[in-house]
C-alpha cells in the first residue's frame, strides 16, 4: 500500500509530472524516521491532538473556561509537490487545485456546456415544429376558403363570401319587389298615372325619334346609378344608385305596359281570353333566372369568359336598334328571341361574378348588375308572348 498522499487522499490519477516533480524536489522521506504511531497520521492531525489534551488537562486541574481547539485548516487538502508550486508560480495561478480537480472542474463545466447546447437545440427544434404546425394550420386553413372557381380573387374567407352573397340576392329581392310595386303604383294610382304615366306614354309612342330618346335618358341614367352603385366610399350612394335604378326601369316599362293593356283589350274584344301576358312573361323570367343561378351554383363554373362576348353582342344588339329607329323598320321575334339569351348570357357572368370575383363589400352594385339581366330579359319576355298572342 502507498503512501503518496496524491494517491491516498484524491484516489489514483494519472500523474503525467511524475518524473519531473523528482528533478525539482528531493524530500527526505521523514515517515521512516518518526514512529510507527505516528506514521500513520499526517502531522497536522497530531498538532491537532496535542492542543485538544492541552485544552481537556487545563480544564480539570485549573478549572479555565473551556477554549475551543483551533482545527487546522486545509491540513488534510492536498500538498502540493515541488513541480506544482512551480507550475503555479509560472501560470502566476493563486488557487489551489490539484490536477485531478482541475481536470474534474474543466470536464464538469464542459459536461454543462454541452447540456446547455442540446437543451438549445431541443427549443430551436421544438420553435421550429410550432412553426410548422402553425403554417401547415394556416395552409388548411386557406385550402378550406377557397372558392372551386379558379381564378376567384376576390374571396377572402367564407365566412365573408357567404353574407356577400345573402345579401347581394336579398337586396335583388327587394329590388324585384320594389319594381313590382312601382309598376302597379304608376299603372293604377290616378294621381301618379295622370302626371307620370300618361305623359310619358304619349312622349314615348309619339314617334320613333322620341323613343329613341326615351332609351338614350334610360341609358344615361342606368350608367349613373351603376357608377353610384359602385361606389365603395359611401354606403348611402350605393343605396340611391340602386333605387335611382330601380325607378329608371320601372318608368321605361310604363310604355310597355301600356302597349300590353291595349292588345289585351283587343284581344279581349275580338271573343278572345285575358291572355295573361305580364303574369306568364313574370313566371317565364323568374323560372329562366333561377335555372341559370342553380346552374352556376351547382357546376361551380366560372362563366368571366363571356365577358367579351357579351360586350360585343350588346354592341351589335345597340347598333340594331338604332338603325330600326333610323329606317323605320321593326324588329321581330328573332331579335326578341337574340336578347333573351343575351340576358341569360349576362345572368350566367354575373352569377359567377358574384361567387368568386366581386368584392365582398359590393352587394348592392351586385345586386344591380343581376337585376338589370333580369329586366332585360322580362321585356323581351313581355314581346315575345305579345307578339306571339295576337294572333
Amino acid at each position: 500500500m502507498t503512501h503518496d498522499p496524491k494517491k491516498t487522499v484524491l484516489g489514483w490519477v494519472p500523474n503525467y509530472a511524475e518524473q519531473q516533480t523528482q528533478q525539482y524536489q528531493q524530500q527526505p522521506q521523514q515517515n521512516q524516521q518518526q514512529p510507527q504511531y505516528q506514521q500513520q497520521y499526517p502531522q497536522g492531525y497530531q498538532d491537532y491532538a496535542q492542543q485538544q489534551y492541552a485544552h481537556h488537562y487545563a480544564q480539570q486541574h485549573y478549572g479555565q473556561p473551556p477554549q475551543q481547539p483551533q482545527q487546522p485548516q486545509q491540513q488534510y487538502a492536498h500538498q502540493p509537490t515541488g513541480y506544482e508550486q512551480y507550475e503555479r508560480q509560472a501560470r502566476g495561478s493563486n488557487h489551489s487545485y490539484p490536477p485531478a480537480a482541475a481536470y474534474n472542474y474543466n470536464h464538469e463545466a464542459a459536461a454543462i456546456v454541452q447540456h446547455m447546447q442540446r437543451e438549445e437545440q431541443q427549443q430551436q427544434q421544438q420553435e421550429q415544429l410550432e412553426k410548422l404546425k402553425k403554417s401547415h394550420a394556416k395552409a388548411e386553413k386557406k385550402k378550406s376558403k377557397e372558392r372551386p372557381i379558379p381564378e376567384a380573387n376576390a374571396t377572402k374567407g367564407a365566412s365573408d363570401r357567404v353574407r356577400f352573397i345573402r345579401l347581394t340576392y336579398l337586396h335583388l329581392l327587394f329590388a324585384i319587389l320594389a319594381f313590382a310595386g312601382l309598376l302597379w303604383a304608376f299603372m293604377n294610382i290616378p294621381v301618379l298615372y295622370k302626371t307620370v304615366s300618361w305623359p310619358l306614354i304619349k312622349f314615348a309612342v309619339g314617334g320613333r325619334w322620341n323613343w329613341g330618346v326615351v332609351l338614350a335618358v334610360f341609358m344615361a341614367v342606368s350608367w349613373v346609378a351603376d357608377q353610384w352603385a359602385h361606389r365603395a366610399d359611401s354606403k348611402a350612394m350605393q343605396y340611391m344608385g340602386l333605387l335611382f335604378y330601380v325607378v329608371a326601369e320601372a318608368l321605361i316599362f310604363v310604355p310597355l305596359l301600356a302597349i300590353v293593356a291595349w292588345k289585351t283589350q283587343m284581344i279581349v274584344a275580338k271573343g278572345g281570353g285575358d291572355p295573361n301576358i305580364i303574369r306568364d312573361a313574370a313566371y317565364t323570367t323568374i323560372g329562366v333566372f333561377v335555372a341559370l343561378t342553380l346552374s352556376v351554383f351547382i357546376s361551380k363554373k366560372d362563366f368571366s369568359f363571356l365577358r367579351s362576348g357579351l360586350v360585343m353582342a350588346s354592341g351589335a344588339a345597340l347598333t340594331l336598334i338604332i338603325l330600326a329607329l333610323t329606317f323605320g323598320f321593326n324588329l321581330g321575334l328573332v331579335f326578341s328571341a337574340g336578347m333573351v339569351l343575351l340576358s341569360g348570357g349576362y345572368i350566367l357572368y354575373y352569377t359567377s361574378q358574384v361567387l368568386g370575383h366581386y368584392n365582398p363589400n359590393q352587394h348592392v352594385a351586385a345586386s344591380l348588375a343581376l337585376f338589370s339581366s333580369v329586366a332585360l330579359m322580362f321585356w323581351y319576355v313581355i314581346r315575345i308572348f305579345m307578339r306571339m298572342r295576337e294572333g
